[in-house]
């Protein structure tokens, strides 16, 4: 009997924490992988996955990127943390519709793009849980370019490309360098300063957020479920932690205790947290998670449309394995320390 040859990934975005996460699993799990990214090829990528520098939104041809592809798996695009609406425009939407304007028809098996939740914007209110075929209303730069190429994605599935797309929360995890990472680092900062207690705001802001592993399990996973083609998931762990739960747990696994406080500018300031944080990368610490301006900064955003459905996702097989918060906080916490990303 022939053998099967295994399905063939092309990965945009392999440059960014998800798209590498999203090349090296794959590539555990026998796929064959060419990957792209506008930058130099990463170290972190495994050496079977092919890697091709390109602007998706400049004048290159293609065509070439696609070759034996069977599945797309899209994640390249300006965030709002990097780009102004301009450039987020020319590398969501316009980066988009050439990518799905040059893949071969009739050749790829699935195209799966990852989109975001602030599509739902943060102004009006939505129908709580939030299910997928509300009608957005994008309220920033970011969730604006991302239902701009959201409807670029709908629109090639309509004329025939076998399109999926996925709306993920704030993701966290080994690696990650944003978001919650920050808080991290934000607690690791006053520990090794040696205090004892770190100040959290007394109102506590309702959390959202899904592992990296779930994240590229649920990936893969609508990539080979017929059912998901032509559809649209949230992706988010169904546990909603508050801020405070989610301090005490930094807190406690750095040794130290989360204080309320109803003073929003307790604590070290920028400048005292970039000191520290100066002294501990002369001390080895790696500098990779972002030190935000505002101290907690992921951990004081609220969102009237916090909560979203996953039944829809659900109800396709997918089952999320990073239920136990403490444990993979702590996990990842640890990943930090053993990289001596933290100290």
């Amino acid at each position: 009997m022939a053998s099967v040859a295994p399905p063939s990934a092309l990965v945009t975005g392999a440059t960014g924490f998800i798209g590498g996460r999203l090349v090296s699993h794959l590539a555990d799990l026998g796929w064959s992988v060419r990957a792209c990214g506008r930058r130099p090829r990463p170290d972190s990528l495994p050496a079977s996955a092919e890697y091709q520098a390109v602007d998706l939104a400049g004048g290159a041809d293609l065509g070439g990127l696609f070759p034996g592809v069977t599945h797309l798996f899209h994640l390249a695009g300006a965030s709002s943390s990097t780009a102004d609406e301009a450039e987020m425009e020319r590398s969501n939407v316009v980066a988009t519709r050439r990518l799905l304007e040059a893949s071969p028809p009739g050749q790829l098996e699935r195209v799966v793009h990852m989109s975001s939740t602030s599509v739902y914007g943060e102004e009006v209110q939505l129908p709580s849980p939030v299910v997928e075929d509300v009608e957005p209303t994008p309220s920033r730069g970011y969730g604006k370019a991302k239902w701009r190429t959201e409807q670029v994605v709908s629109d090639a599935g309509r004329a025939g490309l076998p399109v999926v797309v996925l709306r993920p929360v704030s993701v966290y995890g080994p690696g990650n360098i944003k978001l919650l990472a920050s808080a991290v680092l934000d607690v690791a900062i006053e520990a090794f300063s040696g205090a004892r207690t770190v100040p959290v705001p007394a109102e506590p802001i309702e959390q959202r957020l899904v592992h990296i592993d779930d994240l590229l399990a649920a990936t893969v996973h609508v990539a080979q479920s017929e059912e998901a083609v032509g559809r649209t998931f949230n992706v988010v762990d169904q546990h909603y932690p508050s801020s405070h739960d989610i301090a005490r747990l930094i807190a406690a696994h750095l040794g130290v205790e989360a204080d309320l406080t109803g003073d929003a500018d307790a604590g070290p300031s920028y400048d005292e947290r970039h000191a520290t944080h100066g002294v501990m990368v002369a001390q080895g610490l790696q500098p990779h998670i972002l030190l935000t301006k505002e101290r907690f900064r992921f951990l004081r955003k609220a969102n009237r449309n916090n909560r979203l459905s996953v039944a829809a996702l659900l109800a396709t097989g997918f089952g999320f394995q990073h239920t136990d918060l403490g444990a993979s906080v702590g996990d990842t916490i640890d990943w930090y320390r053993q990289h001596r990303w933290i100290l």
